[in-house]
C-alpha cells in the first residue's frame, strides 16, 4: 500500500487513510478509453456541493468515487505540534495553515488509492467544478492524441489558475484541436488542484519525499517542474468574465481554502483562512 509511504496509527487518527485491501475501484474506473479511477474530494459538510456535482457528472455521463476530505478544523494546536514532532515528521515549521495541510493530506489519500488501483494513472477532482457535456470525449481525445504523438506526462492539469503568473514561460507541447492545446510548465508554478490526471509512477516518486509537508499541495507540485513532465491545458482569457477558462469546464469559481475549511459556502476565503494561525506560529508557541 502506497509503496514506501507508511502510515502510523497517529497518521490514521489525523486523517491519513490506510486501505485494508487493494480495491479495484470499478465504479469509477471505466469512464475513459484509458482505464483510470476518478476521485472526487468532498467534505461531509458540503452536501449541497456534492449534489450539484452529481448533477453535473450525470450530465457528462461521468462516474466517480467520493474521497472524503480531511477535516482541517479538527487540527488543534496540540495536534499540529504532534505532527511536527512525530516520526516520520508530518509538517515543517513553515507559513502553512492547518487547512492547507488538510488539503494536502486529502490529495495524498487520493494518490494512494490511485496507486493501489493498479491503473497507470488516475484523475483527482474537487467538488465545485461544472463539467461540460463534452468532458469525457475531450479527455479521451487529449490522452489519445498525446499517446499517438508519444508525448508522455507525469501530471496533466485540466484547469490551471496560473496563480504564480508563469504562463509566459510555458512551452507548447501539442495542439489537440482548436480549443485544446497542451503546454509544459517550465518554471516553478502554482496551478490550483481543481482537476488533474496523475500517473502512478509520479505518485511513487512523490510519496518517497512528500513528508514533511511545508507548502500547499499545488505549490508543492509546481516545485517538480525540473524533475517531472508537468503539462497543463492552455487556458484562454475571457474579457467579459475577467478570468481564464478551461475547455473542459463551464465557467466557475474555485477556492480550495474555503473548500476544505469546513466552513459554509457563504463564508469568504478571507474569513476561513485569515482567522487560522499558521504552523510556524503554533510551533513557536509550544517551544517558548
Amino acid at each position: 500500500m502506497g509503496e514506501k509511504f507508511k502510515i502510523t496509527s497517529f497518521m490514521r487518527k489525523i486523517g491519513f487513510k490506510k486501505l485494508k485491501k487493494t480495491p479495484k475501484f470499478n465504479k469509477c474506473s471505466d469512464n475513459f478509453e484509458n482505464k483510470m479511477p476518478l476521485f472526487l474530494i468532498n467534505c461531509a459538510i458540503h452536501k449541497m456541493r456534492l449534489e450539484k456535482f452529481k448533477e453535473s457528472a450525470k450530465n457528462a455521463k461521468l462516474k466517480f468515487c467520493r474521497e472524503s476530505c480531511v477535516n482541517g478544523k479538527k487540527f488543534t494546536d496540540n495536534i499540529i505540534y504532534k505532527m511536527y514532532t512525530h516520526k516520520p515528521q508530518i509538517v515543517k515549521k513553515k507559513d502553512i495553515t492547518p487547512i492547507e495541510i488538510s488539503i494536502f493530506m486529502s490529495h495524498i489519500n487520493a494518490w494512494i488509492k490511485i496507486l493501489d488501483s493498479g491503473c497507470k494513472c488516475g484523475m483527482v477532482m474537487e467538488d465545485d467544478v461544472i463539467l461540460k457535456k463534452s468532458f469525457k470525449k475531450n479527455v479521451d481525445l487529449t490522452l489519445r492524441t498525446l499517446e499517438e504523438h508519444k508525448k508522455k506526462f507525469d501530471i496533466l492539469f485540466l484547469w490551471n489558475g496560473n496563480w504564480g503568473n508563469t504562463k509566459s514561460f510555458m512551452k507548447k507541447i501539442l495542439k489537440i484541436n482548436n480549443k485544446i492545446t497542451i503546454m509544459r510548465e517550465m518554471e516553478e508554478f502554482t496551478s490550483g488542484t481543481v482537476c488533474y490526471i496523475i500517473t502512478r509512477d509520479f505518485i511513487k516518486k512523490i510519496l518517497k519525499e512528500v513528508l514533511p509537508i511545508k507548502d500547499p499541495v499545488d505549490m508543492y507540485l509546481g516545485t517538480w517542474f525540473r524533475r517531472a513532465r508537468l503539462y497543463s491545458i492552455n487556458m484562454k482569457y475571457n474579457r467579459t468574465l475577467q478570468k481564464d477558462l478551461s475547455p473542459f469546464f463551464m465557467p466557475g469559481k474555485w477556492d480550495a481554502k474555503i473548500f476544505y475549511s469546513g466552513e459554509t459556502d457563504m463564508q469568504s476565503s478571507h474569513e476561513s483562512v485569515e482567522n487560522k494561525k499558521n504552523v510556524k506560529q503554533i510551533i513557536k508557541n509550544f517551544e517558548k
